[in-house]
């Protein structure tokens, strides 16, 4: 264990997480991986107030794979840790876990992040600059990989989504959790609504999105599961990909 590891948070799974089936929405784990991230950065000196007022940078969420390994209840208080697991180039990969009362896993994730530039809102790859946040490396606990290269020609229109201010974080572009919310609407089609409960949520963040523009969503379904991928409107661009899997 990395004395990372050891501090805990303890994450409420409140009824705002839950869907009808009382399953957990992709949404509602988000917030609960980005709070228990929120919590942890001022404990080793890398929260995002400290970053911006000394380099004019935050960390920016590259990619992400989460497991849920045994089912959440609302109401029920989970530990959390996360731990850095080692960096790439410009890529740094972080671990978290979601346990139990009883110290059993529920939650399991690896992520991949990034340093932004947020004058140039570009990542920085210096690597001098990039070794100032490396820490003890420790187990991964996922096979994860930071990008996702979809074949756009399988996938069919799934409709559109207009960016709407109250999207938009403190960095200025969407936050995380909304991406949740709109993979989930995508998946809730009456017609095609995939059966079981959120096993497996892949996300891979490759173009801001930003107040007022609109998204193109186009979706593929797989067995078992569902692929979910956002264009930017007007340029063409592509904004995310997503991977869900339901057991």
């Amino acid at each position: 264990m990395t004395e990372e590891q050891k501090n805990e948070y303890r994450m409420l799974v409140d009824t705002s997480m839950i869907d009808f089936r009382r399953d957990i929405q992709p949404a509602g784990l988000l917030r609960i991986i980005e709070s228990t991230i929120e919590q942890h950065l001022p404990r080793i000196g890398m929260d995002v107030p400290t970053m911006v007022r000394r380099y004019n940078a935050s960390w920016a969420f590259l990619s992400l794979a989460v497991e849920i390994l045994d089912a959440v209840e609302p109401g029920e208080f989970l530990t959390a840790r996360t731990w850095f697991s080692g960096r790439k180039a410009m890529l740094f990969r972080r671990e978290l876990e979601l346990c139990h009362a009883d110290g059993s896993r529920a939650v399991a994730g690896s992520f991949f992040s990034g340093i932004i530039d947020l004058g140039r809102r570009k990542l920085i790859r210096d690597p001098a600059f990039l070794e100032k946040f490396l820490l003890e490396p420790g187990e991964t606990l996922l096979e994860a990989d930071s990008r996702m290269s979809p074949e756009l020609s399988l996938y069919r229109e799934a409709g559109r989504r207009k960016v709407y201010p109250s999207w938009v974080d403190g960095l200025g572009h969407v936050n995380n959790a909304r991406y949740g919310d709109i993979i989930y609407d995508v998946l809730q089609d009456d017609e095609t609504a995939p059966e079981g409960k959120l096993k497996r949520l892949e996300l891979y963040f490759t173009g801001e999105l930003r107040r007022g523009e609109e998204v193109l969503l186009l979706r593929r379904d797989l067995p078992g599961g569902c692929s979910v991928l956002g264009i930017h409107e007007e340029s063409g661009g592509h904004a995310f990909y997503s991977n869900v899997t339901f057991a």
